[in-house]
């Protein structure tokens, strides 16, 4: 009896999920009706993907993602967005895409063909979306598009979200062989989704009897009724004519006070149009949606399309980009690291063409330090950074004269975090506890970035604590990057020579917005004063003004 019981719960769990719409198409269902978002990293637990959520606001991920994103499906714009937050690639998988970009760049015919068979699929795949998750209310109505209810009985939007899967096909059918492994496997796969049942449902014809679908080849004599996406339907006029002959005896009104012609309109509406469109709602379309709705081959092909509009996208993004870019070299080390030439801000330097260019070495250290005065661009610099891995980790191109990385299991930016001081421990331990949840979770691969630490506190503990964080993620292996304005931090490790040391360059009494060799022992707090009106002299000059102006 056990055994049989154990047989049925599991029957009802395969049916349980038999019945459930693919997860990529839920999840496309709660982006079109605004109840998840493509932007913001909600969703994704700390410490699980690539980027916890306060790092992936102060990377301003969001910001990357717009400069970045040039793709033209809705799918690949998630693909895009999933790349940076959640997936980690080898360097293997990395190189193919690699590859894959530099075909697109160097074969103007299959980049022009890839282009269009994208265009070709945006171009239906919102309908085919809305097919999916619609609801079709009929003529009696009008519809709610924030609900996502379509008018009628979905004869129309069938007929166009059934071109888009089967479109691409025909696109990926007729496209020039790629010569990269990558996107030969994207087309095969596109061209693979043919042989399934979803596909030949799409292109019909479909015939119908008592709840079984079958293909043309498949009839072979069966009784059937066919799906045709029309409500006009030939067959039934005689019964239209006859049913407007005796609705006046249904009725019980007199014939006299009527036309055959003059109750046609209230036949059609009344009983033709929800019977008929109402047939094929339940018959055809809405199982038919649930096919697709729960295919894994349908849900596959579309994630496909997804890819290859992430690969076309990061193409577009090099080629608008003001500045030069490349394809990073991702190596394999035991620890992680960067080194980049000439490299500029992925966001700000987009379509800024004077956007200064610096270079960064960690290759033989896993500690760096990053000294001088604010609005020197040190925090600029070290999102520059930051956000190079992460277009490097997705495969992208970085903007930069030549880059050498390693892939990174975290990336990690702590920032002073002001407006969410826990009340019990102050803003030393708000911090501290973010940087030991940080360290709790990061490893010899990880990319860690701390704007400052142990801040709220005496001079002389915050040195000590921030040295004793410091070694620990020395010993620890990880990629570890502080922005001080506390010199003694970064000459702690001068004698050692186990460090590297980036200081703000002034040009007289000018930032440059480069970064030289050195550490910054003067904070050029007086400029800073100056340049914001609060200097020495213009708090006594104020303070004179204000003394008159009370006397007087």
């Amino acid at each position: 009896m056990t055994s049989i019981t154990g047989i049925i719960i599991e029957e009802k769990e395969v049916l349980k999920k038999a019945l459930k719409m693919r997860g990529l198409f839920q999840h496309i269902r709660n982006l079109m009706l605004g109840e998840e978002s493509l932007r913001g990293n909600s969703g994704i637990p700390d410490g699980k993907g690539l980027i916890d959520q306060n790092s992936y606001s102060v990377i301003e991920v969001d910001k990357l993602l717009n400069v970045v994103d040039h793709a033209k499906t809705l799918v690949g714009k998630d693909t895009i967005h999933k790349a940076f937050a959640q997936n980690i690639l080898t360097p293997a998988q990395i190189e193919e895409k690699h590859k894959a970009l530099e075909e697109i760049a160097n074969d103007e015919t299959l980049r022009t063909e890839l282009s269009l068979l994208l265009d070709n699929a945006a171009e239906y795949e919102d309908s085919f979306y809305r097919l999916l998750f619609s609801d079709f209310i009929g003529f009696m109505f009008s519809p709610d598009t924030e609900r996502m209810e379509v008018a009628g009985y979905g004869y129309d939007l069938y007929g166009k979200a059934t071109k888009f899967l089967p479109g691409v096909v025909a696109d990926a059918e007729g496209l020039k062989q790629p010569q990269s492994a990558y996107i030969q496997d994207i087309i095969n796969e596109i061209k693979s989704f043919s042989g399934t049942r979803p596909f030949q449902l799409m292109q019909g014809p479909v015939f119908s009897w008592l709840g079984k679908f079958y293909l043309k080849d498949e009839k072979k004599g069966k009784p059937g009724i066919k799906l045709r996406l029309s409500l006009f339907k030939p067959a039934l006029a005689p019964l239209i004519l006859l049913m407007t002959v005796l609705l006046p005896y249904a009725l019980n009104i007199g014939m006299g006070q009527f036309t055959t012609i003059s109750l046609l309109p209230l036949t059609l509406l009344l009983f033709y149009l929800p019977i008929v469109g109402g047939f094929d709602k339940d018959a055809f379309i809405v199982p038919l949606r649930r096919i697709y709705s729960r295919s894994d081959e349908v849900e596959k092909v579309v994630s496909v399309i997804g890819k290859l509009d992430e690969l076309m996208s990061y193409h577009r993004y090099a080629e608008k980009s003001v500045h030069a870019t490349v394809l990073p070299t991702m190596v394999v080390s035991d620890n992680q690291y960067i080194k980049v030439e000439g490299a500029v801000n992925p966001v700000l330097g987009f379509s800024d063409e004077s956007y200064v260019a610096n270079d960064f070495d960690a290759s033989q250290h896993n500690l760096a330090f990053f000294t001088g005065p604010n609005s020197g661009g040190k925090t600029a610099f070290c999102k520059t950074l930051a956000q190079i891995q992460l277009l490097s980790q997705v495969g992208c191109y970085v903007p930069a004269q030549s880059a050498t990385l390693t892939v990174a299991d975290r990336v990690y930016y702590q920032t002073p975090e002001i407006n969410t001081l826990d009340h019990d421990v102050g803003r030393f331990g708000t911090e501290l506890k973010r940087t030991r949840d940080i360290f709790k979770e990061a490893t010899t691969n990880s990319l860690v970035i701390l704007d400052e630490l142990a801040e709220g506190t005496t001079h002389k503990e915050k040195l000590e604590t921030s040295l004793m964080i410091l070694e620990a993620f020395k010993r620890l292996g990880s990629m570890t990057i502080l922005v001080t304005h506390n010199h003694e931090l970064a000459e702690h490790y001068v004698d050692k020579e186990s460090a590297v040391f980036r200081q703000v360059e002034f040009d007289g009494e000018r930032a440059t917005h480069r970064f030289v060799n050195g550490i910054s022992i003067i904070s050029h707090a007086d400029l800073v004063a100056r340049s914001v009106g609060f200097s020495k002299e213009d708090i006594e000059r104020m303070l004179e003004e204000k003394l008159a102006t009370a006397k007087a």
